[in-house]
């Protein structure tokens, strides 16, 4: 599945992971896809990760939070 604004993903190696939720994706010319990710649990920490990263299963996984932030804003 293609990265999209709204899904979570989590480190796939971590032991205890922090869940981080893409807010924007940007592709400036010349350069690759990047996204925006901010914590769930503290938007006012953000990071940066082009899509290849992210697409990357041995780096990071999907993470089910991106439903629980949709229902929690009453979204399906």
């Amino acid at each position: 599945m293609p990265v999209a604004i709204g899904q979570c993903y989590v480190k796939a190696d971590a032991s205890y992971p922090d869940v981080w939720q893409v807010v924007s994706i940007s592709q400036p010319l010349g350069f690759m896809a990047h996204a925006r990710l901010v914590r769930v649990e503290n938007p006012d920490d953000s990071k940066t990760l082009s899509l290849l990263a992210l697409g990357d299963r041995r780096q990071y996984r999907e993470h089910e939070a991106a439903k629980i932030v949709r229902r929690r804003l009453g979204g399906h």
